[in-house]
C-alpha cells in the first residue's frame, strides 16, 4: 500500500505541458521522481525535434540521470530540491536512461527509456 506522499509524488510525475515554440519544435515538459530503485515515469515519449525539459526530484537519497545519446547527465540531490535539464531530441529511436549516482543495491536496475518518434516529413 502506498502512502499519501508516495501517491502525491507519483501524481506529479505526469507530463504537465506541451507548448509550441519557434522552429525547434514543441517543448515537452516532464516531472520525474527518482526513488529507490526506479524513475516515475520510467518511459518518456516525445517527437524528433522536440525541446525536452525534465524537472527531476528525489523522493529519498541522492540519485542521478544519464541519457548518453543526448549528452544529458545530472545529479538529483536528496531532499526533493528540483533539478531541470533541457535538450533537443534530435534523433529518432529508443534511448535508455539510468541512474548515474550509486544509490544502493538496486542501483543497476534503476533504468528508464526515452522514446523519440520520427517526425513526419
Amino acid at each position: 500500500m502506498k502512502s499519501l506522499s508516495q501517491c502525491i509524488l507519483a501524481a506529479t510525475a505526469l507530463t504537465i505541458g506541451v507548448s509550441a515554440t519557434g522552429d525547434e519544435g514543441p517543448q515537452r515538459h516532464f516531472d520525474v521522481i527518482a526513488s529507490r530503485f526506479h524513475f516515475e515515469p520510467a518511459s518518456l515519449e516525445v517527437t524528433e525535434g522536440d525541446r525536452v525539459a525534465l524537472t527531476l526530484r528525489s523522493a529519498d537519497g541522492t540519485h542521478g540521470i544519464a541519457i548518453p545519446e543526448f549528452k544529458v547527465k545530472a545529479t538529483i540531490p536528496k531532499g526533493g530540491a528540483p533539478v531541470t535539464v533541457e535538450f533537443v531530441a534530435a534523433k529518432a529511436g529508443t534511448f535508455p536512461f539510468d541512474c548515474s549516482e550509486y544509490c544502493g543495491s538496486g542501483h543497476r536496475q534503476m533504468k528508464g527509456r526515452l522514446v523519440v518518434a520520427a517526425r513526419a516529413r
